[in-house]
């Protein structure tokens, strides 16, 4: 089984998850850890160690908002073969997951995937449309 968490600065974890929750029409199994700003980040190392005790034995993808920042750096002792740091995860990444998590591909494979349609996910509108007079 595939289990993820989505860990960010801010409420942007729990709203990309109530907005994809919204637009799939169900409740998803994702979960979300609060990135506490007041404090050095031990508690949020905690709850993160926490969620992978509970969840050992599973692939785990954890979602970060930013490379570099606080919740990633703090999930960079994490990182084994079978839990993976996807940063910068927007809402196409996450609805990606949350429609091929179930599918018969392998972790790597579902990684690249997720990646791939947080990426295609950016468009420039400008691109499709050209350039606008003014």
């Amino acid at each position: 089984m595939i289990k993820a968490f989505v860990i960010t600065h801010g409420d942007l974890g729990r709203e990309l998850i109530a907005v994809a929750e919204q637009i799939l029409e169900t409740k998803t199994d994702i979960d979300c850890i609060d990135f506490d700003w007041k404090e050095n980040g031990s508690s949020t190392f905690h709850k993160v160690e926490e969620y992978l005790k509970k969840h050992e034995g599973n692939d785990i993808i954890i979602f970060t908002d930013m490379f570099g920042g606080s919740p990633t750096n703090i999930c960079f002792k994490f990182h084994r073969k079978n839990i993976e740091i996807i940063t910068g995860i927007n809402l196409p990444g996450l609805l990606k997951f949350l429609t091929y998590k179930d599918k018969k591909i392998n972790f790597r494979t579902l990684v690249k995937e997720i990646k791939k349609g947080a990426i295609d996910g950016i468009n420039v509108i400008g691109e499709y449309l050209g350039e606008r007079k003014s």
